[in-house]
């Protein structure tokens, strides 16, 4: 089903002829290229496959959102996982991958696809919502997820032995 479920926020004067409407709703199947083509822009080279796309996009505990153009194009993506934990008594959410392709940034499409993340959670009755990005993110990217509600947590650390190297 793919109805709106965020707008973005209405255009001021000085942007209604600059700011094209977009919309949020669930990927589908079909988006698979397109989520490849925006995990490159967040810099995963291998972006992702439509194997991965399909099993990702029908997984109970994964969603992805898209924010899509007029032509139902999708310019944003954000993935959010949640599963319950034992500590927080509950479910934990966390927001994976979250990525607006350059022409469309700056133009409420990250703010909207982490608004509707945040109430996803709590239809879920999640109760906590982490948001993983790159350490090297620029302070800029730092500045939107704490205008967004986030604070700086936590360390994680991976285990390199599980997963293909990075270049």
């Amino acid at each position: 089903m793919s109805t709106p479920i965020a707008k973005s926020p209405p255009p001021s004067p000085a942007t209604a002829a600059t700011s094209p409407a977009f919309r949020i709703r669930r990927a589908r199947r079909g988006d698979a290229e397109a989520l490849t083509s925006l995990l490159k822009e967040l810099g995963f080279p291998e972006g992702s496959d439509t194997q991965t796309v399909h099993w990702v996009t029908s997984h109970p505990e994964i969603e992805i959102f898209v924010a899509c153009d007029p032509q139902d194009r999708p310019v944003g993506m954000l993935s959010l996982s949640h599963r319950p934990q034992l500590r927080l008594r509950g479910r934990i959410a966390t927001v994976d991958e979250l990525v607006v392709t350059e022409a469309w940034r700056r133009r409420g499409v990250g703010r909207a696809l982490l608004l509707h993340a945040i109430e996803r959670a709590r239809v879920l009755s999640v109760k906590r919502l982490e948001l993983a990005s790159r350490r090297e993110a620029s302070q800029e990217t730092a500045r939107f997820f704490t205008a967004c509600g986030f604070v700086e947590d936590c360390l994680v650390f991976r285990h390199e032995g599980l997963e293909a190297r990075r270049p």
